[in-house]
C-alpha cells in the first residue's frame, strides 16, 4: 500500500523528487538573503554525497532539513523558511546534470524555484533550468552573481575528467536522486519567525565534532593540571583569527615572555611538564580569567560522558586592548581542518588513509579515535601529552609560516572569495615597545617572516617568492581537503624545530616548490587512455588541471618581471578565441581554422566566473581591452598583448602554446630542491599514505 502525504506532513524526500511533483514548487521569501554559496560549499556537498555513494553498501544519506510554510492555495508555492542555500544548490546541480552528457540525470523538467520580488534571481534560475545562459541572459544574470557563479562552478566541476569518472563509476547521480534525502518540515504560516529562529539558534549550540574530539582526549589524562593544560592549549589554538602567541597568554606580557621568549618569537617547549608549569601552575593572577573546569575534576581518568559535561565547553580567551589582530587577519583553514593537519604531520606507521580523507573534517572524531584505539591507557596518556605540545607548537609555526589574509593590505582586485577582504600576508608576531610619560608598553608588531621589515620583503626576495607560491597553491587547491601543502610546510618546520635547526626561507621555498612541481608533472602527463590529450600528449580544455595555469603564472612573474602580480581566486577556464565564433563580428585576423586548437593550453586562461560570463563569445581583441580581467592572469596578459598587435589565429595560438609549455617543462627539468634525509623520508610517507 502506498503511503500518502499532505503538504503539512513531515517527509523525507529524495532529491530526485524535490522538484518533480507539480504540487511541489518553492519560493524564497523576500526577507531571506540572496544565494551566497561558493566553491567550497558546493564542492563539499558534491564530495559528501560521493563519499557516501562510494561505500561498499551505500545507505540513505540525510542531507539536512528544509523548513517550509505550506501553500495556502493548491497552486501556491511552499515558502522556504530555512535551508534555501542547500535547496538552491540542489536545483542548480540537477539543472546542470540534466544538460551534461554521460550522467543519467532526470529527464523531466524541474518544477520552478523562485525568489519572491527578486526578478533577476528568478530569471537566473530559469536560465539555468533551460540549459545554460545565452548572451542576453548573461547580462541580467550578473545582477545575481551568486546563482551564475554556482552554475559555472558546478559545470566546471562536472567537466573535470578525474572527478567525472569517479562520479560515473560510483553511480553518483543515481545515489543522489534516490538515496540522498531532505527532511521537509512544515510550520504554520502564523508562526512567529523571530521566535522560531531564536529557538533554532539556541538549539544549534550543541556539541560539535571538535568538542567530542577534545573530550575524548581529556578522558585520557588523569591529572587535573594536565587536563587544564590541554583545555587551555586547545581553546587558544581554536581561535584561528588571532595569533596564538596572543591568545595563549592573553592579558599579561610578562607571562607571554616566559612562554614565548623576550621578543615573543620563541617556539614554546615540547616538554609537557614544563609547558604545564608555564601555562597552568605558574599562571599569573593578572592574566585574563578563564573557566576553572579542572578544579571540579575527579582525580582519576574520566568517562567520555563526564569529560563532555565538564570540559567540552570552549573557553573564550579575549586579548586585551594591546591587539586587534582578530579584525585584521583571516586564517585560510578552520580549526577542525587545522587539527587534521596536526594529526597528519606525525602519521602512525602503516597509515594507508588517502590524503584527502586525512583532511576530511567529517572524519575528525574517527581520526582521533583511530589514533587512540590501539593504545593502552598509559600509551594513550603519553600520546595525548605529546599531541598537546605539538598542537601549540604547530599553531605557532602555522601562524608564522602559512599565509593569511591581512585586511589592512588591499590591492583592490585579489580575494579568495567575494566576502573576504585584504591581501595575502606572511608575518611573524614580535614584541613592540612604546613609551608615554616614562611608562613602557609592549604591544604586538607584525614583521615579514623572513625579513626584518617590509623593505626586505620586496621583489625577488625569498619572502616574496614564498608568499607568491603559497598563494598560488591556495587558489589552486581551494577545498580544505586538498591543502596538503600546508601539512608539508608544518611537517618541515616542526622537524627542523625538533632537531634544533633553523627554519630557513630556502628550505621552506624548496618544500613548496617540490610539492608544486610534483603535481605539475602529474598534471602534464595524463593517461591518454583515460583523458583527452593533444598530439603533444598534453591535456586539453577543461581537462587541464588548475595547477598548470597557476604555476605558469608563478613562473611568468619572474620571466616577465611582473613582481607586483598577486594571485586571485579563479575557477573558470576561458577560451580566448571563443569555442563558438561570433561570425558576424569576427575578422580574418582572429579566425581559427583548426578548431582543435581552441582547447590547447595556448588558447586558454584561468579567470573568475564573472569575467568568463562578461567575455561571453567576444573576439580576442575585445577581451584584450578588459584591463580588470588581464590583471587576474599573467598568461592572459600575454595573450591580450599579442591580440592587440593585430591577430589571434592558428599561428598565434600555436606560438603561445609552445612558449608556455616550454616554460613549464623547463621548470620540471630543473634539479628539485635539496631536502634532508628526514624531510625526504617524511615527504615520501605523505605521498604514499
Amino acid at each position: 500500500m502506498t503511503q500518502s502525504f499532505t503538504a503539512h506532513d513531515v517527509q523525507a524526500i529524495p532529491v530526485g523528487r524535490l522538484f518533480n511533483d507539480p504540487a511541489d514548487h518553492y519560493s524564497v521569501p523576500l526577507y531571506q538573503r540572496n544565494y551566497t554559496w561558493g566553491e567550497e560549499q558546493i564542492h563539499r556537498l558534491v564530495q559528501d554525497v560521493l563519499d557516501e555513494a562510494r561505500q561498499a553498501e551505500p545507505k540513505e544519506y540525510f542531507l539536512g532539513n528544509l523548513v517550509v510554510a505550506p501553500p495556502e492555495k493548491p497552486d501556491d508555492p511552499f515558502d522556504v523558511i530555512d535551508g534555501q542555500q542547500r535547496l538552491t544548490t540542489l536545483y542548480i546541480l540537477l539543472s546542470v546534470l540534466r544538460r551534461t552528457p554521460g550522467f543519467p540525470a532526470p529527464t523531466t523538467a524541474l518544477q520552478p524555484l523562485t525568489y519572491e520580488a527578486r526578478d533577476r534571481a528568478t530569471a537566473a534560475l530559469r536560465s539555468v533550468a533551460r540549459g545554460g545562459s545565452t548572451d542576453r541572459d548573461a547580462e541580467s544574470d550578473l545582477e545575481d552573481s551568486g546563482i551564475r557563479r554556482a552554475e559555472a562552478i558546478i559545470a566546471e566541476l562536472l567537466s573535470d575528467p578525474v572527478l567525472r569518472q569517479r562520479l560515473i563509476d560510483n553511480h553518483f547521480v543515481d545515489y543522489l536522486l534516490t538515496k540522498v534525502l531532505v527532511i521537509r518540515m512544515p510550520i504554520a504560516r502564523s508562526t512567529d519567525l523571530n521566535q522560531y529562529f531564536e529557538i533554532m539558534n539556541t538549539r544549534g549550540a550543541q556539541l560539535s565534532p571538535v568538542d567530542i574530539a577534545k573530550a575524548r582526549l581529556l578522558r585520557c589524562l588523569q591529572d587535573p593540571d594536565d587536563r587544564a593544560l590541554l583545555n587551555h592549549v586547545w581553546s587558544a589554538c581554536s581561535d584561528m583569527e588571532h595569533y596564538v602567541t596572543m591568545t595563549a597568554t592573553a592579558g599579561d606580557t610578562s607571562w607571554r615572555a616566559a612562554v614565548f621568549g623576550e621578543t615573543w618569537e620563541q617556539l614554546p617547549t615540547n616538554d609537557f611538564a614544563e609547558l604545564r608549569d608555564l601555562l597552568i601552575v605558574q599562571r599569573p593572577s593578572s592574566s585574563t580569567s578563564v573557566p576553572d573546569t579542572a578544579s571540579a575534576a575527579p582525580s582519576s581518568a574520566m568517562e567520555l560522558g563526564e569529560a563532555i559535561t565538564l570540559y567540552a565547553r570552549t573557553e573564550t580567551v579575549q586579548e586585551s586592548t594591546e591587539t586587534s589582530d582578530g579584525e585584521r587577519f583571516t586564517s585560510q583553514v578552520a580549526f577542525p581542518t587545522f587539527l587534521l593537519h596536526v594529526l597528519a604531520v606525525r602519521p602512525p606507521a602503516g597509515d594507508t588513509t588517502s590524503l584527502d580523507r586525512q583532511l576530511d573534517d567529517k572524519q575528525l572524531v574517527e581520526r582521533f579515535t583511530q589514533r587512540l584505539e590501539d593504545l593502552d591507557s598509559a600509551q594513550r596518556e603519553e600520546w595525548v601529552r605529546n599531541f598537546t605540545t605539538d598542537l601549540l607548537r604547530l599553531r605557532v609555526l602555522f601562524d608564522k609560516y602559512v599565509l593569511k589574509r591581512d585586511a589592512t593590505l588591499t590591492s583592490g582586485h585579489e580575494s579568495t572569495s567575494d566576502e573576504e577582504p585584504g591581501s595575502w600576508s606572511l608575518y611573524r608576531v614580535v614584541r613592540g615597545e612604546s613609551s608615554s610619560t616614562g611608562t613602557v608598553r609592549y604591544s604586538p608588531r607584525y614583521r615579514p617572516t623572513f625579513a626584518n621589515d617590509e623593505s626586505g620583503a620586496g621583489p625577488r626576495s625569498l619572502q616574496r617568492r614564498i608568499l607568491l607560491l603559497q598563494s598560488a597553491l591556495r587558489i589552486t587547491y581551494t577545498s580544505p581537503r586538498t591543502m596538503h601543502w600546508i601539512t608539508e610546510v608544518l611537517r618541515f618546520a616542526l622537524d627542523r624545530a625538533d632537531r634544533g635547526e633553523a627554519i630557513t626561507a630556502e628550505g621552506l621555498h624548496g618544500v613548496l616548490q617540490r610539492h608544486a612541481l610534483e603535481r605539475l608533472d602529474a598534471a602534464l602527463h595524463p593517461d591518454p587512455e583515460k583523458y583527452s590529450v593533444g598530439p603533444d600528449g598534453l591535456p586539453l580544455g577543461f581537462g587541464i588541471p588548475r595547477i598548470v595555469f597557476t604555476y605558469l603564472d608563478y613562473l611568468l612573474v619572474e620571466k616577465e618581471n611582473w613582481w607586483d602580480f598577486t594571485f586571485s581566486y579563479r575557477t573558470s577556464v576561458e577560451h580566448f578565441s571563443p569555442a563558438t565564433e561570433d561570425a558576424e563580428h569576427a575578422s580574418p585576423a582572429e579566425h581559427v581554422v583548426d578548431k582543435s586548437l581552441l582547447d590547447y593550453l595556448g588558447n586558454l586562461a584561468l579567470v573568475t566566473v564573472s569575467t568568463n560570463s562578461k567575455f561571453s563569445n567576444y573576439q580576442p581583441s575585445n577581451k584584450a581591452r578588459n584591463m580588470a580581467a588581464r590583471r587576474q592572469s599573467l598568461k592572459l596578459r600575454l595573450m591580450a598583448a599579442r591580440a592587440q598587435l593585430g591577430s589571434w589565429n592558428d599561428a598565434d595560438i600555436l606560438d603561445h602554446h609552445q612558449e608556455m609549455t616550454a616554460l613549464l617543462f623547463q621548470a620540471l627539468e630543473q634539479e628539485p630542491p635539496e631536502l634532508s634525509a628526514a624531510d625526504d623520508r617524511a615527504s615520501r610517507d605523505l605521498d604514499n599514505a
